[in-house]
This record gives C-alpha cells, structure tokens and sequence, in this order.
C-alpha cells in the first residue's frame, strides 16, 4: 500500500467520541441525598443514619461533607429540603397546614410551624394568608397558578 492510500483512509477513519456529561463528585453526591430525602419525604424518622447508608458514607463523612457543600449540618438540611418543598405546597395546594406538615415528613404540625418560622420568619398560616391576600389583589396571578398547575 503506498502511503497517499494511507493517508486517505486515516482520513476516513476519524471517530469522534460522544461528548460526556462531567459531574463533580460533589454534585453528584448532593443529587443522590435530594433524592433520598425526597423518596422518603413523608418518613418523620429519616435520619442522618439512614442518609449515610444510602449514600456509602460513615456519617462523621457526610456530616462534614454536607456541611462543606451547603454550609449546614445533615439535620438542618434534611429540614431544609422538606421546608422548601412545603413552601411550594403552600403556594400551589389547597391543602391545610398539617396536611402539609405530615406530607413532608414532620412529625408534628407544631414543629412544622416553629421550623417554617425559623427559616421563612413567617408563619405558615401567615404565608398563606399573604398568598390569598396577593391573589385578590391580583386575580390574574391565581389563573396564571390554576393554568401551571392543570386546573
């Protein structure tokens, strides 16, 4: 073969590799423990224990590593994720405030309110009342909500 015949099928050849989706570690650790918190939402007993197993961790690793990562202990954000996740059921349900509380994982609805207070610095019976205050202000904005959310 002589090499201009080489050099035509080198040219032919040429295989590009797919592009790869790179995760950090770190991210790919903080989506595993979101969505063990949010598979076990409604588990008042979650632990940091339970947390650690899932992920492969001991929990002095994971509660260093968490803390590094969201600047909160495993516990604060175990309660923050079930927080935020109330927030939005608060906005978009007619469901009570301790339909809430048990659906995200608090064992009791007056916890529930003490923490909701603790990192909205407002009541959840107080939030809603401001929501409904503001959609009668603005009708629109409770069509835009029922539209979002297929009523």
């Amino acid at each position: 073969m002589c090499i201009r015949d080489r050099d035509t099928y080198t040219k032919q050849i040429k295989v590009q590799a797919p592009e790869m989706l790179i995760e950090s570690q770190s991210n790919r650790l903080l989506n595993k423990v979101v969505l063990y918190i949010e598979e076990n939402l409604t588990n008042p007993r979650l632990s940091v224990k339970d947390l650690s197993e899932h992920v492969g961790m001991s929990r002095g690793s994971l509660y260093h590593k968490i803390l590094e990562l969201t600047g909160q202990s495993p516990v604060e954000y175990i309660r923050s994720v079930k927080l935020e996740k109330a927030l939005v059921l608060l906005e978009k349900s007619d469901l009570n405030i301790s339909q809430i509380a048990y659906m995200v994982g608090f064992a009791t609805p007056n916890y529930f309110a003490k923490s909701f207070k603790a990192k909205f610095n407002v009541q959840p019976s107080e939030f809603i009342h401001l929501k409904r205050k503001a959609e009668d202000l603005n009708p629109e904005a409770k069509f835009e909500n029922n539209l979002s959310s297929g009523e």
